[in-house]
Formats: structure tokens, sequence, C-alpha cells
């Protein structure tokens, strides 16, 4: 039969295994916390990101070399005919605002544009609400059956670009706006979105060219391969034309219910190492 003292003792020490297993479990709960290795978005962010910053440049430098399109002309010896827009609809003379100039580029017609080494396929569709070479003109751009790589599928609403400076300006400056984009790769799909600053440092030359580096600032976000949303803060990201990565600058990448991870992209090297930092702790990724 069990006395008082000893009833009491049982007690003490039920209530000293329930504390032991609560701290126990608080302690498993902070050691999860700190070790926070969530990948997937900053690399699906890397994913879109450094496709879709380098379409605007691109169709910029294609309006250039196209004659009615309002942009700045070249002369004969710098006009290339096989990277050209193809005009669809609209007044080129801007007369009707009505019906702005419409056009179209096919990546099948020529591989010259893809300077960065990256085969791409489809269809990039384009309007001109307004001169390109105007401060505050803007272009729609569309994607059909745009492909990188013959891997990953790339498709939006639209991206709307508005030029923020002359084009007498040999650094150009764009405001562009990723509205509901979707990175499509094999089994997964990424959502995504932006609205950020396009500097182009065109060195002095009127065409994207291979010593050209295009510097990025804003805002962008969207739903990771798993499902899981996230925010980016885009603080300063540089990427040259002739390479496919971006290779320098950071920016926070804050998926849903975790930290905030702070993505390094390196000193400028042309690879597809970066590094992200959350909690403390510095990880390594592929920007692919």
């Amino acid at each position: 039969m069990l006395t008082m003292k000893k009833m009491g003792k049982i007690k003490f020490l039920s209530i000293l295994v329930i504390a032991s297993t609560l701290v126990f479990i608080n302690s498993c709960k902070k050691n999860t916390k700190e070790v926070d290795t969530e990948t997937q978005s900053v690399v699906d962010n890397s994913i879109c990101e450094q496709e879709f910053m380098q379409i605007q440049p691109t169709t910029n430098n294609l309006a250039i070399k196209t004659k009615g399109t309002g942009a700045q002309r070249l002369d004969a010896t710098m006009a290339a005919t096989c990277d050209s827009l193809t005009y669809v609809s609209g007044d080129t003379t801007y007369a009707n605002l009505a019906l702005p100039p419409t056009y179209t580029f096919s990546y099948g017609s020529c591989s010259l544009v893809n300077i960065d080494g990256v085969a791409r396929t489809g269809t990039v569709w384009i309007r001109f609400l307004g001169r390109p070479r105007l401060v505050n003109s803007k272009t729609i751009i569309k994607l059909i059956n745009y492909k990188v790589n013959g891997a990953i599928t790339y498709s939006c609403d639209s991206i709307i670009v508005t030029n923020l400076n002359p084009i007498t300006n040999p650094n150009k400056s764009f405001r562009v706006q990723i509205i509901n984009a979707v990175c499509t790769g094999t089994g997964w799909n990424i959502k995504f979105h932006s609205d950020k600053t396009v500097n182009v440092n065109t060195n002095s030359t009127p065409l994207i060219q291979n010593d050209d580096v295009l510097t990025v600032t804003g805002t962008a976000g969207g739903t990771n391969r798993n499902n899981v949303d996230f925010d980016v803060a885009i603080n300063s990201i540089t990427k040259p034309a002739s390479c496919k990565y971006i290779t320098s600058g950071t920016l926070d990448v804050t998926p849903s219910g975790l930290s905030k991870r702070t993505v390094d992209y390196g000193s400028g090297a042309c690879d597809d190492d970066a590094t992200f930092t959350v909690n403390g702790q510095t990880i390594a990724f592929k920007l692919k």
C-alpha cells in the first residue's frame, strides 16, 4: 500500500518527466528553426529572373534595327536583316493612337540574337504604345511558345516596359513589369512576377554587344515548384549580355513561413555558382 510520502515522490517524478519532455520538444523546435536549408525558392527565382531580365533589352535592340518602329535608326552598315522585327499591323507613324504598331520576332529566323550562348525558340510579340525613343513611351511584350535550351518554357500575361530616359543617352534605363509569368520545366512550374528598373550600360554602342552589362533593382515574387510563396527584394544584380547567368550583386528572398535569405551571385565570373545566407549559415547552390 502506497504511503502519502511515496505518492508525493511519484507525483514529483511525473511532473519532472513531463517538464523534461517539454524542454526537449522545445529544444528540437528551436534547433529545427535554426537549421533552415530550404534552397528551392532561391533556385526557382534565379531561373525566372535571369531569363526575364534580358528579354526587354533584346527587344529594344531589335527595335533599333527595324525601320518604322520610331526607335533610333542605325546606318545601313550596322543594321542586320535577319534579326529585325516583322511588321504585323498598326500605324507606324503613331498618328492614330487607336492603332499602335505591332511586330513579332521569331527566334527560329536568326540565331545571332542569342549572344549569351542560350538557345531560344518561339516568338516574341511586341506592341509600341508611342515611339520607343521617347521618355515615358510604353512597350507591351508577350511570349509565344518561348522556350530556352529546349527545356524550360517561359510565358506571361505581358511584359510592360516604360522608357525612362532619352534614346540619345548612351546608357538605357527602363521600368519593366512582368505580369503573371510562369516558368515551366518537366513536371514542375514556377509562378513569377516583378516590377524593376533595368539599366543597360551599352559602353557607348547602340546595340546590345558582348561588353554590355544589365543592372537590375526592384521587387519580385512568386510561387516555387513546391507551391511555396516567396517575396524578393532586388538590391542590385548584374548580368553581362554575353553571359546566361546573373554574375554579381545581391537580392533577398523570403519564402513563406521561413527566414529571409540573402543571395550573393558572386564577383563577376560567368558561372552557375551562387550562395545564400540565412540565420548566419551560408549555403552554396546552382543557378539552374
